[in-house]
């Protein structure tokens, strides 16, 4: 999600895209909040904008590459709504991709006033915004070119899912009011569904949820698993279940990791943050490294819970690739202090909660959360022997 895909009527590329964690446009948030003012953006569009923004992209763009604004049919927002662009020839978002990007006015659902991207200088890029859609939204039918490259048959319906943020919100059983959830890939988050939007300010982002009337409240990492592929890198392993296995096979030592090897978004928002190992010493091995790293991505989680819901989660559920690993589940429990529940299938959670919107929406299914749509593989419970180290 929230990426700048600049595309010609025939879905080819205008440029490359400029994907969510590109902070080029980091002057050009300074004129977007001079001009229209922080409360302004706060309430057009639910959320705090930086540098990931949509907003100052379009500046950046309009500034160094107007042609690629101007010869553009499109601005698809994400890499769901390309494909989708490409099997239908539709253009279209859904409403939580949309939510994401500052283009979108929150409480209506609706692309902003062309008025508010006039005052930036950017009021005719209004012409590029697709149609925002709720996510589960049948947006056409599979085309025969498309057909053929896909060996599929031509005219099987196509839906736009809810963003990956949203899929895996629906996916992991936190569709409705109540039950948080973390993901951890290669960037990560915590988030629940929420009957109103977070306050601007604290970390937390505001997400459309596909029912207008809810909301999802994300506290967005920009570096998760990342951390853990980059010093695997760094030493030349192939095998992350043996990194991970050599890792917390030994005991913690007084050894920290900052996982913000690309800035950082929440709960506090630096482009410019960096990664650091503080308490290196002639004693640190590969392995302690290894499983500062690994206890440093989940402590950032910890961080962003303490203010995404400081004192009502009592447990969570970990889905993402990297919940594939037992023992670093097991860690996530034991830092967090609260039981860990790892969804079955959990690569393909996402998957499932892009399948329930579209059965919500097309009257299969009543609520974003039915029961015995969620099985669990296994709960694990804090391992208290190190609690007082990690405190």
């Amino acid at each position: 999600m929230q990426d700048a895909i600049l595309v010609r009527a025939d879905g080819e590329a205008m440029r490359p895209v400029i994907l969510y964690s590109d902070t080029r446009a980091r002057a050009e948030v300074g004129q977007v909040v001079e001009m229209l003012g922080v409360e302004q953006l706060r309430e057009l569009t639910g959320n705090d904008q930086d540098a990931g923004s949509l907003l100052p992209k379009l500046v950046w763009l309009k500034t160094h590459e107007p042609a690629s604004l101007a010869d553009s049919t499109w601005l698809l927002l994400g890499a769901a709504d390309y494909i989708a662009f490409r099997m239908t020839g539709v253009a279209a978002t859904d409403t939580t991709t949309a939510s994401t990007t500052g283009l979108m006015s929150l409480n209506d659902r609706q692309a902003l006033d062309k008025l508010v991207l006039d005052e930036l200088g950017i009021g005719d890029s209004a012409r590029l915004l697709p149609p925002f859609l709720p996510g589960g939204t049948r947006i056409g039918k599979l085309t025969p070119g498309a057909a053929t490259a896909l060996g599929l048959s031509s005219g099987i319906p196509v839906y736009s899912g809810p963003g990956d943020a949203g899929a895996t919100t629906l996916g992991a059983g936190s569709g409705e009011i109540g039950a948080a959830y973390a993901y951890l890939g290669t960037s990560g988050w915590i988030a629940f569904t929420a009957a109103h939007s977070a306050l601007p300010g604290r970390g937390v982002i505001t997400l459309a949820h596909p029912d207008p009337a809810l909301y999802i409240q994300v506290a967005p990492l920009l570096t998760a698993g990342g951390n853990l592929e980059w010093v695997r890198n760094v030493f030349d392993t192939d095998d992350y279940d043996g990194v991970i296995s050599g890792a917390l096979g030994t005991p913690p030592a007084n050894l920290l990791y900052l996982p913000y090897l690309r800035g950082e978004r929440s709960p506090f928002s630096d482009p410019l943050a960096r990664g650091a190992f503080v308490g290196l010493n002639m004693d640190s091995a590969k392995r302690d490294l290894y499983r500062a790293v690994l206890e440093g991505v989940v402590f950032a989680y910890r961080h962003a819970l303490d203010t995404l819901a400081p004192e009502s989660t009592k447990a969570l559920a970990l889905t993402g690739g990297g919940a594939r690993s037992r023992q670093w589940c097991q860690l996530f429990s034991d830092i967090l202090g609260i039981p860990v529940a790892v969804p079955a299938d959990v690569g393909n959670v996402g998957v499932r909660g892009a399948v329930l919107a579209a059965q919500v929406v097309n009257g299969e299914q009543r609520r974003y959360a039915p029961l015995g749509f969620f099985p669990s593989d296994v709960t694990l419970k804090p391992d208290t022997r190190h609690s007082p180290h990690y405190e």
